[in-house]
């Protein structure tokens, strides 16, 4: 999944030298000679959807992805025509289920590659909690887990197990049952320790290892071998890894072996599947799984992100690509080896349906999300939309749908740690959703009334984020400041952008243009804005609507170049903080939009 986090951050931020190309170009079509192929775009799971993993139950089809440190985690896709995907579930919903999840302090810590498995009636999650800031060698860097359900739309898709846990010291678990039912996990170890692929067999129900790792495989002689699934084939045991590490060298390769427990001798025309050393508009291709449709074609699906030099917010998402398969041979990728992956793409698709039987509340992956906060008696966060995750675990308490006197809000608290805060346990108080579209319009609706006449208030802060990580980060908030003639408390709307290149607390910026400006006293509620106009930039504004015909105000422009990078993707969403002291007002927000451009790549 990442190898070394900061090794491959380094390739990721350094290797700046590919030219752009636009979508057009990137797009080509390089399909498979198939009749029945129809067109399609990658990604299918875009924005923040990275290490995917695939499986088919029947005519469903299932996608897991890592989730790092949003909570809840590893989200869990449907679909049942391979292009139209919608989010069902989390496997990690409930905080008791890992509660250790709070301690993770690394921005590129968390949770990582998850692998989705059916097996006897039973799905099977395997990943790896990280604590990416412990030494390698450390036994306490990798927690490893099974989590398991026998419906995976139970509970309203958040029916999955407490995890089992398991020892391996390595990230990338895999589950594979061998023709008599025996169970074996295949992993892999940080690449500067232990560059190799290994496998023990393993009793999934309780976590035991039943036999001592064995190396399957050390790869081809790429950066970090990792990212291991094996699939049995009449001919023997086939072994697919990722390689390169999970920047613009990454790649897929291959070996075979006779029996499950190796020699797996490589193929000879690896990579299978790669967009290094190209131009393409998708790079850092890679990170690998494969099954069939219900006619029995192969697919593939890895990560990828697009542009992946500058302006690549969404961070690592999900492609398909069409496979061939033939007994006794190494599969092919999108008709070539090394196959490609391109924003256009033609395969032998399964006749266009919606994702699920029922109508579900839940958008398709891309489309527009339009969030009424639910009122009633008995309402509470878990009746909130599956889409809407927060940083790590925060104080739940500091969250409240629809108080008493606000129906159809949310009201935040805020923490006395801010959105950047310092690393430690405990977490902002924000709360987003995934930005999954190039171009979109997200909007809020702000009441915050903190009484200027407290110098408790001061500081005090409510609004927006776009969000990648601690230190990469745009907050258009309402905020209480001393006004700098009078001396007096006033509500000012600002624009910070947090980045590398910002300073004074983020007020001066050498690619965004942060701003500030004081509110009329008589405006308690707002609607914020937060769009991508294009590629490139974010733009920032405020309607006040206590304001007779008040207009929309650009407060400042974020460049997306600045929310690049990692190993995640950007949010969007609310936010409270008292940026130092927890917060005395309360902040009600209301009618949380998200409208993308479709058809923008």
């Amino acid at each position: 999944m990442l190898g070394v986090a900061r090794a491959a951050s380094v390739v990721l931020s350094l290797l700046t030298f590919l030219p752009v190309v636009s979508a057009a170009v990137a797009g080509r079509v390089a399909g498979i000679a198939n009749s029945e192929a129809k067109p399609y775009h990658n990604p299918i799971i875009s924005g923040f959807a990275p290490d995917p993993s695939c499986i088919r139950v029947d005519a469903q089809y299932f996608c897991v992805t890592s989730s790092f440190s949003a909570f809840p985690g590893i989200p869990v896709y449907t679909s049942r025509d391979l292009v139209q995907w919608q989010q069902i579930g989390n496997v990690l919903s409930r905080p008791e289920q890992l509660p250790q999840l709070a301690l993770v302090n690394q921005t590129t810590g968390g949770i990582w590659a998850a692998t989705i498995r059916h097996h006897e009636g039973v799905f099977y999650v395997t990943t790896t909690l990280v604590f990416d800031g412990a030494p390698p060698l450390s036994p306490s860097r990798w927690d490893n887990l099974i989590f398991n359900t026998t419906d995976i739309w139970a509970n309203d898709g958040n029916g999955w197990s407490d995890p089992v846990h398991f020892t391996f010291q390595g990230y990338d678990t895999s589950l594979f049952w061998d023709v008599d039912g025996t169970a074996y996990v295949q992993g892999s170890h940080a690449w500067h320790v232990f560059p190799a692929i290994e496998q023990f067999k393993i009793d999934v129900r309780t976590g035991e290892n039943l036999s001592e790792p064995i190396i399957l495989w050390n790869g081809t002689g790429g950066l970090a071998p990792e990212a291991p699934h094996v699939f049995k084939r009449e001919d023997g045991y086939y072994l697919m890894i990722a390689e390169g590490g999970t920047g613009l060298g990454h790649m897929v390769t291959m070996a075979k072996s006779p029996n499950v427990t190796g020699p797996y001798t490589g193929y000879e025309h690896n990579p299978v599947l790669t967009n290094a050393n190209t131009s393409e508009y998708l790079q850092t291709v890679g990170h690998a799984d494969l099954f069939t449709d219900t006619a029995g074609n192969w697919w593939g699906v890895a990560l990828a992100t697009r542009n992946a030099t500058v302006n690549y917010p969404m961070g690592r998402e999900t492609v398909l690509v069409p496979v061939v398969w033939k007994e006794g041979q190494f599969p092919v990728f999108n008709g070539a080896t090394p196959g490609r992956t391109y924003i256009n793409m033609t395969g032998p698709l399964p006749v266009s349906k919606r994702p699920t039987l029922g109508d579900r509340e839940d958008p398709l992956v891309g489309h527009a999300q339009h969030v009424v906060f639910p009122s009633g008696p008995h309402v509470s966060l878990s009746d909130i939309p599956r889409q809407l995750v927060y940083y790590r675990l925060p104080d739940f308490s500091r969250f409240t749908v629809s108080p008493p006197g606000h129906p159809n809000t949310l009201r935040i608290m805020g923490s006395a740690e801010n959105i950047t805060g310092n690393g430690g346990i405990g977490t902002s108080t924000f709360i987003a959703r995934r930005q999954d579209a190039v171009e979109f319009t997200a909007e809020a609706t702000l009441e915050f009334a903190p009484k200027l006449t407290d110098p408790a208030v001061e500081e005090e802060e409510a609004g927006m984020t776009l969000f990648i990580q601690r230190t990469q980060h745009f907050d258009l908030g309402v905020v209480t400041l001393r006004d700098s003639g009078s001396g007096h408390l006033r509500k000012f709307i600002r624009l910070r952008t947090f980045s590398a290149n910002s300073s004074a607390d983020g007020m001066s910026d050498a690619y965004s243009q942060p701003g500030i400006m004081p509110l009329p006293s008589n405006v308690e509620k707002l609607r914020l804005r937060v769009q991508a106009v294009n590629a490139s930039t974010y733009a920032f504004s405020y309607l006040a609507s206590a304001v007779k015909s008040s207009k929309w105000t650009t407060i400042g422009y974020g460049a997306a170049r600045e929310v690049s990078g990692g190993f995640t993707g950007t949010l969007v969403g609310m936010f409270a903080t008292g940026n130092g002291h927890n917060s005395t007002t309360p902040a009600y927000f209301s009618h949380f939009t998200y409208d993308p451009i479709q058809n923008v790549f």
